[in-house]
């Protein structure tokens, strides 16, 4: 049976049974699970001794779906660590009281919320609740971004905490989730050609920078009212997206572009916002970190240096400076995470 709670939420949600970690566990096996999949909590005042959880979860290249249903008791946790991604809230059945550093919300079947990297939270739940969370990795929405501002953004990017689930916007955006988590339980679904060429990563993340207000917003308003990329213009940037890690010195840049050196760097600045350097090393980094998190490179040098980065200090104080982590960091997580899948699969 799905899960019916009508529009404009995320209305008939699968159980995600495809994807069943548990069923009817205590609090104390719940604790390290959820901190694998989202992050760690602590049990607090209001209960939870008696309480069982259902829970399913999948992931989907930079995106996590973690469906959990709770019962046997109310119950009160506390965030012990900062989120490091985007976590949004959906409260299926019953509600949740969210309280964080600048505001309450209550979540029910017409409002959601969206924790932002570097936010903590506390939760009151209801004995019954049924939410979805979706999880999305910060470098993936981050770069979505940047591809349609057209130019490097500073995160994190900071979304209004509370969702209303019954803005136009919103709703055909949480609808279409609703559809996102059915494809996932169809073994031949859209979601079956895998997140490379599934169309589905690009509407979660595009369709929540467009329907929920963010820190970014005026400025991706403007972009998308500002009038087309020259020719010029066009031709440069799709020579940065497609080979990032060749020679994008400013002659050859200036003989792709058809312009010359000056008159191009002035265009360049008008229709993205920063020079063809800054979008270089913006592109650069991002590719970068995504070799990182995928662990593919045997050293932090060898990844750099594939992505046009010949000055590898001057690389990691810029990856840092983006990401907050040196890419050593990043890198060794990553390692250590498929050691850890290759030790499952072993036993």
């Amino acid at each position: 049976m799905e899960e019916t709670v009508g529009e404009p939420a995320v209305a008939g949600v699968p159980l995600l049974r495809r994807f069943t970690v548990f069923e009817a566990a205590g609090i104390d096996e719940v604790r390290p699970r959820v901190a694998q999949l989202l992050s760690s909590f602590r049990p607090t005042a209001g209960g939870g001794s008696g309480m069982l959880c259902d829970l399913s979860a999948v992931g989907f290249g930079p995106f996590s779906l973690i469906y959990a249903r709770t019962y046997g008791d109310e119950f009160a946790v506390e965030l012990t660590e900062q989120v490091s991604y985007y976590d949004v809230n959906f409260a299926l059945f019953g509600t949740n009281q969210v309280d964080t550093d600048e505001e309450r919300l209550v979540l029910t079947q017409q409002s959601g919320c969206i924790l932002s990297p570097g936010m903590g939270a506390k939760m009151q739940v209801s004995d019954g609740y049924r939410q979805l969370h979706l999880r999305i990795e910060r470098f993936a929405l981050e770069r979505c971004l940047e591809q349609m501002l057209g130019r490097h953004v500073v995160g994190p990017v900071r979304f209004r905490t509370g969702m209303d689930l019954t803005v136009p916007a919103l709703a055909s955006w949480a609808r279409g989730i609703r559809l996102f988590v059915r494809d996932l339980d169809e073994v031949s679904g859209l979601s079956a050609f895998g997140p490379e060429l599934s169309p589905w990563a690009s509407f979660v993340m595009t369709g929540l920078l467009l329907a929920q207000p963010h820190d970014h917003s005026a400025q991706l308003a403007q972009r998308l009212a500002a009038p087309a990329r020259p020719p010029s213009v066009k031709r440069v940037v799709e020579l940065i997206e497609r080979d990032p890690g060749g020679d994008l010195s400013l002659a050859r840049l200036s003989a792709v572009s058809g312009v010359g050196p000056r008159s191009l760097q002035r265009s360049f600045r008008r229709h993205t916002g920063v020079s063809p350097r800054e979008y270089i090393q913006s592109v650069r980094l991002a590719r970068a970190h995504e070799d990182l998190v995928a662990g593919a490179g045997a050293t932090v040098a060898d990844i750099a240096l594939r992505w046009g980065f010949n000055h590898v200090p001057r690389f990691a104080h810029a990856y840092k400076e983006r990401y907050g982590v040196p890419p050593s960091t990043t890198l060794r997580a990553s390692q250590a995470e498929m050691m850890t899948l290759k030790d499952r699969f072993r036993s």
